[in-house]
């Protein structure tokens, strides 16, 4: 048969406690069960043979269990003689099992480990203990301000949980990830965005057990002043035509998109990328694909929408985020949105857009 593997110990432990006790019940009642049990234990002391070898010895067909023939086959070897049916029901009893389905050879070796042999070690599974953290790319932020979360895992997961509390008001928002929803079963990236002000702890959690713990702090989003518009020349006045009464009006839809980046990459505060992209307007920008990732919280139409990484014609690479509907986005897909100037993170020094 094939090596015998058995669960972790603490368990095998308590399925050895369960068999004693069955056993105790059930000799208890019955006289003739106890006689056999206690016959049957005498045999294994004066056997001297492994729980490992007489396991490999009764399991013929090598397939994982003790059926009722094969452990009639061991108690002929012991009485010399083929044993009644009920002597091989009695004892299958004493495990819960019946000797047309045969008996598990890990509940088969709970049963001589109640009846006294001793269990190598090396048979049980070492538990594998999943150690996991979190990494944030920026701990203070203002309103809507994107955050991004990468979350690591030592061994392969399931599945994980993320709680989001709010210390300043208690309250607790919780999300379950599953593997097929993650980049890679020991990793994952995503996008939270909060539109509360607040102190925030995120926790990872893995089957209930908190494996890592940060934190960050929203602020409120700072008031800009207005300057003064430069005095006009009326040689770049551009004639406008007012719309036509009861003609839909367009949103108007300019800039270099690119010019905004440069501008953005030149800044050195963070108050000097708040005012640029204050004064932004929306653009038309043609990008691939490179990855897709949830946006958690967020606002509106955003909330638990789809955060894409991408890059610009240009070469530039930037963020944005999709509203919530059913769109799916793959890797090396090229797209021409209208997107609308966000927040400038300088810990990534890239552009975080919304969608138009």
């Amino acid at each position: 048969m094939a090596a015998i593997i058995l669960p972790q110990k603490d368990e095998f432990t308590s399925n050895v406690a369960t068999v004693q006790s069955r056993i105790q019940s059930i000799s208890q009642s019955n006289g003739m069960a106890k006689l056999l049990y206690a016959n049957f234990q005498n045999w294994l002391k004066s056997s001297a043979m492994s729980p490992v070898k007489l396991t490999q010895d009764l399991d013929v067909d090598k397939d994982g269990t003790i059926s009722g023939d094969e452990f009639a086959s061991l108690l002929g070897q012991m009485t010399g003689e083929k044993p009644p049916e009920w002597v091989v029901e009695v004892v299958f009893s004493f495990v819960n099992a019946d000797p047309s389905t045969g008996i598990p050879v890990a509940d088969w070796m709970a049963f001589l480990a109640a009846s006294g042999l001793e269990i190598p070690e090396e048979l049980f599974v070492t538990p594998i203990i999943v150690t996991g953290s979190l990494l944030l790319d920026n701990e203070q932020v203002h309103v809507n301000d994107a955050v991004n979360i990468t979350v690591s895992f030592n061994e392969p997961v399931d599945s994980y949980g993320l709680a989001v509390t709010n210390r300043s008001t208690g309250a607790t928002e919780s999300f379950e990830t599953k593997r097929d929803e993650m980049d890679d079963p020991t990793f994952d990236e995503f996008v939270l965005e909060s539109d509360e002000i607040g102190e925030f702890t995120v926790d990872l959690l893995h089957l209930g057990v908190r494996l890592d713990s940060t934190t960050f702090t929203v602020h409120p989003r700072p008031v800009l002043e207005e300057e003064p518009l430069p005095a006009e020349d009326s040689s770049l006045v551009e004639d406008t035509v007012e719309p036509v009464q009861g003609e839909p009006v367009e949103t108007t839809v300019v800039g270099d998109f690119s010019s905004l980046l440069e501008r953005l990459h030149t800044a050195r505060l963070r108050s000097d990328t708040e005012q640029i992209i204050a004064a932004s307007q929306a653009h038309r920008v043609r990008f691939t694909v490179l990855s897709s990732e949830r946006t958690l919280l967020g606002e509106g139409a955003f909330r638990n929408g789809t955060t894409l990484t991408c890059v610009h014609e240009n070469g530039e690479r930037f963020e944005l985020m999709m509203q919530s509907d059913e769109r799916t986005f793959a890797k090396g897909e090229h797209l021409d949105v209208t997107v609308v100037p966000h927040a400038w993170s300088m810990a990534l020094r890239h552009l975080i857009c919304r969608e138009g």
